[in-house]
């Protein structure tokens, strides 16, 4: 018997009920604004922390015009670590496979190659379509529930892309 609401639902023969097993807390965001991104894998000991900007960095290798190989250090941004494998997750924007990087010593070197994806959205909280690594705790049709506050990922009151198939990367977007 309701004893609740039974006005709203009088005129309806059926209703759809979802049951909730496991109550998960976190953010809520729109299934729409999820997307897949691919990225390069570097071991730990070849990137730099504590770039000129306080971000981190590489060494890769670079010819000069006379033709002497060299290396130089470039900032990079760091989408996700794991911490299981010891691998940074960089942008395939900044490198290019096959290109090899130095360890903070010189002594060893690395070349580019290995890929994974991570699954995220696009945060607008500058201006422009910035990716961000998400986890997710509970997924819908509608919606997903993702964890908040880690390090690479999302954050309360973050704006993000409602549907990631409108942007791409580091698109500035007209706020009127």
């Amino acid at each position: 018997s309701f004893t609740n609401s039974m006005i709203t639902f009088l005129s309806d023969r059926f209703l759809d009920v979802e049951l909730i097993v496991e109550d998960e807390t976190g953010l809520k965001i729109p299934v729409s604004s999820i997307v897949q991104k691919e990225f390069f894998l570097i071991p730990e000991k070849f990137i730099i922390p504590g770039g000129n900007n306080g971000g981190d960095s590489i060494r890769r290798q670079c010819y000069l015009e006379d033709g002497t190989i060299s290396s130089e250090t470039v900032e990079v941004e760091v989408y996700y670590f794991d911490s299981e494998s010891g691998e940074y997750y960089l942008d395939s924007s900044i490198l290019s496979s096959g290109e090899n990087l130095y360890d903070s010593e010189g002594q060893e070197t690395f070349t580019v190659s290995k890929r994974a994806t991570l699954v995220g959205v696009y945060n607008m909280n500058k201006g422009y379509a910035d990716f961000k690594q998400i986890t997710v705790l509970y997924e819908n049709e509608e919606y997903a529930i993702i964890k908040p506050n880690t390090k690479y990922g999302l954050s309360v009151y973050d704006y993000i892309v409602l549907d990631a198939g409108t942007v791409r990367d580091d698109q500035f977007i007209n706020q009127k």
